[in-house]
């Protein structure tokens, strides 16, 4: 199976049931939170995010294709680690922390990737689209006023998710 120039898998996974080894309470995140609230979270990594010798770090990560939302995940992660706030407090802060990153990224012209942001207008489905229109032929065929229908399709056309649910429990089109 492994020849002479390949070393063996290590096998330094922790053993399951190690966790409760060690004294209860004795871990940060089995003690209250240093930040009960979101206010002190949220002043506590405004206060860190915005320091001279972190924003360029950060921006470099952004830089290299680093999502803006996977760069907060892991800053908000770590404080629910080292027990700085509560992992409900921190999903708050989550929305806070990225417009923040966001912004110190724009104003320092770095282009950077915001999951859930890229929005392709050629990524419309087709199918939506279409049925919209046969709805509109029907009314037209009907005889009836068109304007406020038009408008009306058009705000619900806007408001359609941009893609399509496809998987084996997705209701076909």
């Amino acid at each position: 199976m492994f020849d002479d120039n390949t070393p063996a898998p290590m096998l330094d996974a922790p053993t399951p049931g190690m966790s409760l080894t060690a004294p209860l309470g004795d871990r940060p995140w089995q003690k209250p939170p240093q930040l009960p609230t979101a206010e002190q979270a949220l002043s506590f990594y405004v206060e860190r995010l915005t320091l001279d010798e972190q924003v360029p770090k950060m921006l470099d990560l952004l830089e290299i294709g680093i999502p803006v939302d996977t760069l907060v995940d892991t800053i908000q992660l770590g404080g629910v680690m080292e027990g700085i706030h509560s992992v409900d407090v921190g999903v708050l802060i989550s929305p806070a922390l990225s417009e923040l990153i966001s912004q110190i990224a724009t104003k320092a012209g770095v282009e950077h990737k915001v999951e859930g942001e890229e929005v392709n207008p050629d990524a419309s489905s087709q199918t939506e689209i279409a049925l919209q229109l046969k709805k509109l032929q029907e009314q037209k065929e009907k005889g009836l006023d068109l304007t406020e229908e038009i408008e009306e399709t058009t705000e619900e056309v806007e408001e359609m998710p941009k893609e399509i649910p496809s998987g084996l429990m997705a209701r076909r089109v």
